[in-house]
């Protein structure tokens, strides 16, 4: 069996930014949504926020990492701003001040921002951008050569978060939403022949703020977007329903949090269980950055010491495969001249 570990260097071949450049590319395609959408105000006042207080965009893993060092405490501001204040921190503010008389003086408009809202309305923006991307698609990209040149039984496992992989490979006739993401999202369906293992989350992902039992929920207009356009997930109601989305779409941090251990922890063991089959491994667009602690250690410790690893990830191919053979690895090779957009379109 061969597995497939791809990151942002694959998807960026199908419009989607890098991590480094996620909170960039969000602020642009921000000024340009529709503003009747009741969302778009609320995001672009919080990519003001950020830029207000960190004075730039360039760096979302910098920029995640300062704001980790405030926990759950307020940011305030150090200068003059021009952004509002967003209603859900006042509701907190307000619930402090009702159980606490000491939370402070309530003739006093607090300032700032609570980074964990902030962060919840960023992958909000997240999810929406990816869809636009996807739904407003004209052209072919390098995902529909992967999907046609793996074989059917392959293992995929993939850090991006973006569908592009899956509408390229249903189309194949490769992947069904039923087990295709490595557990069961939909019962009464054919095993999907192969596997995606999205380990950072995906952005048709979703878990109610109460919800203990995995699966995610996913909503009809992903459903849609996949080529499942009458299946339904029968926990979403009429109304919809409330989400928390902390819990399923893990953001670039330098210390990455998997609150939701009931659907995580099985997901990465089943993927680490079925790595240990691999034969063959090919490692394309993923950088593997110190920072991805649980992915490093997922990779190298799984995969089998005599499988046979291909590196295609440009720049990084020869740091990449140096630290393989390091680790005991005898069958390593480096191309760094063939990135994944070359490879997928190469005949087999």
């Amino acid at each position: 069996m061969k597995a497939y570990i791809l990151g942002a260097g694959a998807s960026a071949h199908a419009g989607y930014p890098l991590a480094s450049d996620l909170l960039k590319a969000l602020s642009e395609w921000l000024d340009l949504a529709d503003a009747s959408e009741h969302w778009v105000g609320v995001c672009r006042n919080r990519i003001v926020q950020v830029r207000e207080t960190f004075g730039e965009l360039d760096d979302f893993e910098g920029i995640l990492r300062k704001l980790d060092a405030y926990g759950f405490k307020r940011v305030k501001p150090t200068g003059a701003t021009t952004y509002r204040l967003n209603s859900i921190d006042i509701l907190h503010d307000c619930a402090e001040r009702i159980g606490n008389a000491d939370a402070g003086d309530a003739d006093v408009p607090a300032q700032g921002f609570y980074p964990q809202y902030l962060r919840s309305d960023l992958i909000m923006a997240v999810r929406e951008f990816f869809y636009w991307i996807e739904q407003n698609r004209s052209g072919g990209v390098p995902y529909e050569g992967f999907a046609r040149k793996i074989d059917q039984d392959s293992l995929v496992i993939t850090l991006n978060y973006d569908l592009a992989l899956e509408r390229a490979l249903a189309k194949e006739g490769k992947w069904d939403i039923g087990t295709g993401y490595g557990f069961t999202a939909f019962a009464d369906r054919s095993a999907s022949p192969t596997a995606i293992y999205k380990l950072h989350g995906s952005v048709n992902w979703f878990k109610a703020p109460q919800q203990e039992n995995p699966p995610p929920i996913m909503f009809a207009r992903d459903l849609t977007l996949l080529g499942y356009e009458d299946l339904v997930d029968p926990r979403v109601g009429s109304n919809g329903v409330g989400v928390d989305n902390a819990g399923t779409l893990i953001l670039p941090d330098p210390q990455k949090k998997f609150f939701w251990e009931p659907f995580w922890s099985p997901l990465w063991g089943a993927a680490a269980q079925r790595l240990r089959e691999a034969r063959e491994v090919f490692i394309q667009g993923y950088s593997m950055p110190a920072a991805d602690v649980k992915a490093r250690e997922l990779l190298f410790g799984n995969i089998n010491s005599e499988a046979a690893i291909h590196i295609h990830c440009r720049s990084t191919s020869d740091r990449l495969a140096a630290e393989f053979l390091d680790r005991g690895f005898a069958n390593v090779k480096s191309f760094p001249a063939v990135g994944f957009e070359a490879w997928a379109a190469a005949e087999v």
